[in-house]
Formats: C-alpha cells, sequence, structure tokens
C-alpha cells in the first residue's frame, strides 16, 4: 500500500496534490497538513499529530487521531500510523520550507524510517528527496538536475559517472564538499559511496 502523508512546511501546488492523491491509497495529514487537503476541497482519510494546529471544528466528519506525546513530531506519528494500516511506500508533502528547524528534523525523520518502508520520500513544487545506498542508478532522462549530499555522516569513496561533473573517490561532507547542482548526462549513470547519501532530483522549470 501506498500513503500519501502532507506535513505542515510550505503547501504543495494542487496539481502536485492531486498526482500524489491519485497514487495513494490512503491520505494522511499531519497535524496542519489537514489543512492543505481541505483548502483543494479534498478530505483526508486521517489527521494525525498533537493536534495543536489542526483546527476542525468546522469541519465535521474529519477523523483525527490526537497523540498528545511530544517525544516524537507530528511527521513522525504519521509514519507510524501509515506502517500500522500496511504502507509499504510513501509520498511526503509539506515536508520542507517555512520554519528551517522544523525542515532539518524531518530530514532526521526521514533517516529514521527509511529502512521501515520499502521507499520514502518527500516532494515539493521543485523536486524530489530521498536517500539512497549504492549502487544508486538514477535511470533520469539526460539533462535532469541532480544534487547529491551527505545526511548521516560523510560519504566516502564517492564516485559519480554519467553526470556533468564526475567526482572520482571524493568525499562528501558538510563544509568541505557536496555535489549540489549537478546534471545527468547518461541514461546509463551510476554512483558508487560508502554511507547513506541525500538526492535530490529537480523538477524541470515549467
Amino acid at each position: 500500500m501506498h500513503a500519501l502523508i502532507i506535513a505542515g512546511g510550505t503547501p504543495p501546488k494542487k496539481k502536485l496534490l492531486e498526482q500524489e492523491m491519485a497514487q495513494a491509497q490512503i491520505h494522511i495529514g499531519a497535524d496542519s497538513g489537514g489543512h492543505v487537503y481541505l483548502g483543494y476541497g479534498y478530505k483526508p482519510d486521517i489527521v494525525v499529530g498533537d493536534l495543536d494546529s489542526f483546527v476542525y471544528t468546522r469541519h465535521e466528519g474529519i477523523k483525527v487521531l490526537e497523540l498528545p506525546d511530544q517525544e516524537t513530531n507530528d511527521l513522525e506519528k504519521s509514519l507510524a500510523y501509515a506502517l500500522e494500516k500496511g504502507a509499504k511506500t510513501v509520498c511526503i508533502l509539506g515536508a520542507t520550507g517555512k520554519r528551517f528547524d522544523h525542515s532539518v528534523k524531518n530530514l532526521s525523520v526521514l533517516l529514521q524510517y527509511q529502512e521501515q518502508y520499502e521507499d520514502i520520500r518527500f516532494k515539493d513544487n521543485y523536486g524530489e528527496l530521498f536517500l539512497a545506498r549504492s549502487p544508486y542508478t538514477p535511470r533520469l532522462a539526460v539533462g535532469t538536475g541532480i544534487s547529491f549530499f551527505p545526511v548521516h555522516s560523510p560519504i566516502k569513496n564517492f564516485s559519480s559517472n554519467g553526470v556533468k561533473y564526475p567526482l572520482e573517490n571524493s568525499e562528501l561532507a558538510m563544509g568541505i564538499q557536496d555535489g549540489t547542482s549537478n546534471e545527468i548526462t547518461s541514461e546509463e549513470a551510476v554512483i558508487y559511496f560508502d554511507g547513506i547519501l541525500g538526492v535530490y532530483i529537480i523538477k524541470p522549470i515549467q
């Protein structure tokens, strides 16, 4: 089962929301993320969180699961709920934007849950972000923008083939070197590395 979760960051555009809703079998609002569905005229299957932001008194019939525990954030609560319902893959909208500390926290949550889902990724109006293990084969069209960056710890022995700015046996580390704003030059591109690699695929400008 595929789940869609909307968190409380920058809302997706309506087109992106509708595309992702069509792919998902369960639609979850992470607290204030529930308002995004309602704002576009849709109804989430459930709103999960401590409910300090979701005001639902004017929306009768909205199912809510209030979890006041402050040791986890609303995205963690929603991901745990999706797992309980049988979700194997999940797309998360609204995980970034607005408060920077929330975006960083959600990146930590992505790392926390990556082994519990077959596929878990953030999507926004500009692209999609996920974590990858080596070897990573993008299988993207030539000209697609792509960025690579360390998440958990420095990436060792990073080698990238089939991209505009290739590296060979390099180290990606915060404050030292990353691989942002690269470009696919071959459909046979492949990336080798040691560690957990952050990948951001950039949407073409429309």
